[in-house]
C-alpha cells in the first residue's frame, strides 16, 4: 500500500530560546543515545562509548556514569520502564543482548542477566506492553528479530527478504505488538509497518515508498488511546517532508501530516515521543538544525514548529519527552564527536481576526488575537503590540490595536504577529 495523498503543515517556525549543551564526549559517528522519561519524571540516557568496552548512563542532565565497565562488544542500547516501576536496560555483550535492571528510578542498577538473544547487533529499539511484558529488536542482514518476554523468551524474524534496517517496535493500549523499518528490497526504497500477533507473525504491512534510508530508525511509538504513529520521509532520490502517519488496529488511519522542507545529506534524522499526557511530539534533522512539533490533538494537527541551530554535522538524533507543566521536549544531537544535548519548548501560533457589529449605522470593527497551541487556546497569554501589554483570556483570546507585536506564554516559545 502507498499512501497518496498527505496533509501539509502550515505552521509558523520559531527560533528556540536555549543553547546546546555537551553530554559527551569524543563519540562514535554511529552512537544513538536511548532516552527514557520515567514515571517519576526522571530524564534517563543510556549509550556506549566511543570503544565500545562501556556502556554509561545519565540523570537528569547529569555527567554519565558507567553501569557496565568491560564490555567488549559495546553498540546501540534500550532503556524501558515497566508498570510496577522497574527500568529495564538492554545492551549487547559478547553473549548476545543483556539486561540490566533498576528499581530506584535508574540511580543503581542490578545484573547483567543474560537474555535469549545471542546476537551482538545493537538493540535499535524497546517498548512494554499495558500487561509489562518488554519487547526489544534487532536487525541484521536477513532479519528484523522481535524478541518478547523480560529476557526474550519467545522471538520471530518478523522479514526475512533482504534488507531491513533501523526497526523500532511499539505496542498500543490494547497490546498489539508492531513494528517500523527501512528496507531496500525495491528500487524506490520503503519504510515498512507491520502490525504482529500473538505469536509474533506479520499480520499487516503497510510499506511507504520512494524514501531512502535516514538513520538512525524509522521512528515508531504509541499513546494511550489506541493510537500509533510512524514517521517517514517521503522522496528518492531527495527527500521532500517529514510525514508523521497514524494507524489503529493495525491499520492506517489517515494520511497524516506532512513538514514539507528542503533536505540534503543524510536528512531527515527523525523521533517520535508521546509523553504522559498524550502530547506527540515529532522532531527532524534539516538545513543544519533540528525541528520540533507538537499536537495535542492525537496527530491529527500540530503546533508551530520550533527550530534549533546545531553547531556541527547532524549524524544521529535521539529525543524524550518532559511531561511536567506545558510539556516539554528533550533532544539529543551526535555531532560525529559529542553528543549535545537541549531541552525544547514548544510554539505558540497566532490567530488574527476581526469581529464586527452595528452601533445605529455604524459598523464597530473589533479586531482580536488568539494564542494558540495546535489550535487549543493559550490562557493566560499575553499580547505586546503598540507599546502595550494586553492579557489574553481563559481561550487565549484579547482585542488588540493595529500594528505588529508578539505573543508570548510561560513554558512557551513565543510568536510574532501582525494585526491589518
Amino acid at each position: 500500500m502507498r499512501l497518496l495523498a498527505v496533509v501539509a503543515a502550515a505552521l509558523t517556525i520559531v527560533p528556540a530560546a536555549f543553547a546546546w549543551a555537551p553530554l559527551q564526549g569524543p563519540v562514535g559517528l554511529t552512537v544513538v543515545p536511548s532516552m527514557l522519561e520515567t514515571s517519576a519524571g526522571t530524564t534517563l540516557v543510556s549509550f556506549e562509548a566511543q570503544n565500545g568496552s562501556q556502556i554509561l548512563v545519565a540523570r537528569n542532565h547529569g555527567t554519565p556514569k558507567v553501569v557496565v565497565a568491560n564490555d567488549p562488544i559495546g553498540g546501540q542500547t534500550q532503556l524501558v520502564q515497566q508498570p510496577s516501576g522497574a527500568i529495564q536496560l538492554y545492551f549487547p555483550n559478547a553473549g548476545g543482548v543483556a539486561r540490566l535492571q533498576s528499581t530506584d528510578d535508574g540511580q543503581t542498577w542490578t545484573g547483567p542477566f543474560p537474555t535469549q538473544s545471542r546476537d551482538t547487533a545493537g538493540v535499535t529499539g524497546a517498548a512494554v506492553a499495558p500487561d509489562g511484558t518488554p519487547y526489544f529488536v534487532q536487525w541484521h542482514t536477513g532479519a528484523v528479530n522481535v524478541f518478547r518476554g523480560l529476557n526474550g523468551d519467545t522471538s520471530r524474524n518478523v522479514y526475512s527478504p533482504c534488507c531491513g534496517y533501523d526497526v523500532s517496535i511499539a505496542v498500543d493500549s490494547t497490546g498489539l505488538p508492531q513494528v517500523a523499518f527501512y528496507s531496500n528490497a525495491t528500487a524506490t526504497g520503503s519504510a515498512i509497518y507491520e502490525a504482529l500477533d500473538s505469536s509474533l507473525a506479520p499480520t499487516a504491512s503497510t510499506p511507504l515508498a520512494p524514501t531512502l534510508e535516514h538513520t538512525p530508525a524509522v521512528p515508531l511509538v504509541a499513546d494511550h488511546d489506541g493510537n500509533t504513529f510512524m514517521a517517514w520521509s517521503p522522496g528518492n532520490p531527495t527527500a521532500t517532508g517529514v510525514t508523521v502517519v497514524p494507524f489503529r488496529g493495525g491499520q492506517p488511519a489517515g494520511d497524516g501530516v506532512d513538514f514539507e522542507g528542503n533536505f540534503g545529506g543524510g536528512d531527515p534524522h527523525m523521533a517520535l515521543a508521546v509523553d504522559r499526557e498524550d502530547r506527540l511530539w515529532a522532531v527532524w534533522s534539516a538545513g543544519g538544525g533540528v525541528h520540533v512539533a507538537r499536537s495535542r490533538s492525537h496527530g491529527q494537527d500540530f503546533g508551530a514548529i520550533v527550530s534549533a541551530s546545531v553547531p556541527g554535522t547532524i549524524y544521529q538524533i535521539s529525543a524524550a519527552p518532559v511531561s511536567a507543566g506545558v510539556g516539554s521536549i528533550d533532544v539529543i544531537v551526535n555531532t560525529g564527536s559529542t553528543l549535545v544535548e537541549q531541552t525544547l519548548r514548544p510554539g505558540l501560533s497566532v490567530r488574527v481576526f476581526k469581529t464586527t457589529r452595528k452601533v445605529g449605522k455604524r459598523k464597530l470593527v473589533t479586531r482580536w488575537a488568539q494564542a494558540l497551541d495546535d489550535g487549543f487556546g493559550v490562557a493566560g497569554a499575553t499580547f505586546h503590540i503598540a507599546g502595550r501589554t494586553i492579557k489574553a483570556d481563559a481561550a487565549g483570546k484579547a482585542r488588540v490595536p493595529r500594528g505588529s507585536g508578539k505573543a508570548a506564554a510561560a513554558g512557551y516559545v513565543g510568536a510574532p504577529f501582525r494585526v491589518a
